[in-house]
């Protein structure tokens, strides 16, 4: 989604809910200068929120942990349906949307027009000590910025001196500031009805401020109400100053003979601080997610370069580490010897990986990259990380007693030096699975270093191993059984032209199902198949379907694939399942 978009779409939902904030909890009160700097600030904050950066600290926290590490762990090809029409619903949208806004600044701009004709026609005169601009035409009282209009003819003294201190606040507490702010936030977001109501909010509070100051001045109540009153019947002739009988009155007057609100209610306020919080940490969340998309784009197609062999598109290097126990599925066989446990290190609890930061600058000490030029390179390339991983990692014994499997996550950081260090389990499985993985990751040779801009630099890696338990039968089997299919290999099956090519035959081949963007169907489907070890793609299955039409259009690709290069272990052909995961997405 355009970036544009998404921040139009932030600021219009703070706006809604300070808004909502605001008549749920302090519209009644009496705290009329708290109550401006609180519509000030919630503007202040709706602006700014989305630019706030707190992604570090939300990186630590176990549920955001959670969510990216289902996230993150997919590639995805997005297929966009082709536009024929020269002009799309979204391009018309965008053209009133901007065609109303600047409508709306027009009659802005003809209204400071109009103040500023009448201040050519006024004359500058003293009453009563205060300086205004009097005008010989019959019209309401007014002010704007710096100065204050009124015809002097119209009124008697004490009307005169009511006027006066009540245009005299306005003045002085520079209202028309505001104003102009609450004109703008309608003219930018005149959609979102909660602008305007926000708009009247802010009006309405800068009268109450100017009658409660009349009134602290020592006028009498019901002479300045009635006064109001005899000025009702005309009509605003500029919308955008401060008019002295400015509307609902009924609700001005109400204000006025209101019982002022305990001082400990002004606590409430401290409300703000829990909503715009949470407006930080969910626009955040959204920026992690972004990032960690881009962020496996890029080093998609950094490593692919340096790659030797191609990998599946949907899984990060994995290894399968099997030791003893009940038969599980149909997948590659590494038989590690029974060992003892290694030392004891102390448990990571939780089923969790964490989130990348955003890209740090190069050049600085102890920043750590996520996404760099040149990625780190294992000494031979990931089929030598694959083999030191297989030749190093032992299932420990008490988690084969217990039954234990599944997949571990160790995080990493390759170092400048190529030296390996902060190894962390991101996704815990068990202590004893936990120990054993983070034992042979420190036990990892010197790497190539990573590279940004020509300077080796610090990167962090993620690395996933999948313990796994088998019966000892299973393991002899021998490992170029023609019957069996496998996850990982030495030399993974490759498309013609690499994954490259596997990305352009998609582009070129699969279709958008006309339906399927008639009824606004969008999303992800995973297929799953097998190159067999004369290369030919067989069992193709939608593992996570999206729609009838859009899963038959991604199987349809895929059976029409044509041969791969097969993969290979212990330099035999074998079958090997590969994961290919597409994202339908309507756009523009």
């Amino acid at each position: 989604m355009n970036e544009l978009l998404i921040y139009f779409l932030k600021v219009n939902i703070a706006i809604a809910l300070f808004y909502l904030f605001y008549r749920l909890f302090f519209a009644g009160d009496t705290f009329w200068k708290t109550r401006r700097y609180y519509l000030l600030l919630s503007l202040f904050v709706s602006f700014t929120y989305p630019f706030l950066s707190i992604e570090n600290w939300l990186q630590s926290q176990e549920p955001v942990k959670v969510f990216v590490a289902n996230y993150a762990m997919l590639q995805e090809f997005i297929v966009t349906p082709n536009q024929e029409q020269s002009f799309s619903l979204e391009s018309i949208l965008y053209f009133v949307y901007v065609l109303v806004s600047v409508v709306l600044l027009l009659k802005m701009i003809v209204q400071l027009i109009s103040i500023f004709k009448i201040r050519i026609q006024g004359k500058v005169q003293l009453i009563q000590n205060t300086r205004i601009i009097a005008v010989q035409r019959e019209l309401t009282p007014f002010s704007f910025f710096r100065s204050i209009y009124l015809n002097p003819a119209l009124h008697n003294e004490e009307e005169t001196r009511q006027i006066l201190a009540h245009e005299s606040t306005h003045v002085r507490q520079g209202h028309s500031y505001d104003v102009i702010l609450s004109e703008l936030l309608t003219i930018a977001f005149w959609i979102n009805p909660s602008s305007w109501l926000m708009k009247r909010e802010i009006r309405q509070n800068l009268e109450f401020l100017a009658d409660n100051k009349v009134l602290e001045s020592g006028f009498d109540t019901k002479s300045y109400q009635y006064h109001l009153l005899q000025l009702a019947y005309q009509t605003p002739e500029i919308k955008i100053a401060n008019k002295f009988n400015v509307s609902p009155l009924k609700k001005r007057i109400t204000m006025m003979n209101q019982q002022r609100t305990s001082k400990a209610g002004i606590l409430k306020y401290l409300l703000i601080v829990p909503l715009a919080a949470a407006l930080v940490i969910s626009s955040n969340a959204e920026n992690i997610i972004s990032s960690v998309k881009s962020g496996l784009k890029e080093n998609k197609n950094v490593q692919t370069q340096e790659k030797t062999t191609t990998k599946s598109t949907s899984k990060l290097d994995e290894l399968v580490v099997v030791g003893y126990g009940q038969a599980q599925g149909n997948q590659k066989s590494i038989t590690p010897p029974p060992a003892p446990p290694a030392p004891p290190i102390p448990p990571v609890q939780g089923d969790s990986i964490i989130a990348p930061p955003p890209p740090p600058v190069p050049g600085e000490k102890n920043v750590v990259f996520t996404v760099v030029e040149k990625m780190p390179a294992y000494p031979g390339g990931s089929d030598a990380l694959m083999k030191f991983l297989a030749n190093n990692i032992k299932y420990p014994v008490r988690a084969q007693e217990k039954g234990i499997q599944g997949r571990v996550i160790c995080q990493f950081v390759v170092k400048a030096d190529g030296s390996i260090g902060d190894v962390d389990i991101v996704r815990s499985v068990d202590p004893n699975l936990d120990a054993e993985a983070i034992r042979v990751v420190k036990a990892m040779p010197l790497w190539t270093p990573g590279q940004q801009k020509g300077q080796n630099v610090n990167v962090k890696y993620t690395l996933p191993i999948n313990f796994n338990l088998k019966r000892n039968d299973t393991d002899k089997k021998p490992a170029n059984n023609s019957t069996e299919t496998f996850t990982v290999v030495d030399k993974m099956p490759q498309f013609p032209g690499g994954e490259s090519g596997l990305l352009k035959y998609i582009g070129d081949n699969l279709k958008y199902p006309v339906t399927a963007q008639k009824n606004g169907i969008q999303g992800r489907i995973i297929v799953r198949f097998i190159v067999n070890k004369l290369g030919r793609v067989e069992n193709a299955k939608v593992l996570r379907s999206l729609d009838p039409e859009c899963d038959n259009e991604a199987l349809r690709v895929v059976n029409a694939m044509p041969e791969w290069i097969p993969g290979e272990q212990k330099g035999e052909k074998v079958s090997v399942y590969y994961t290919l995961p597409i994202t339908y997405k309507l756009t523009k």
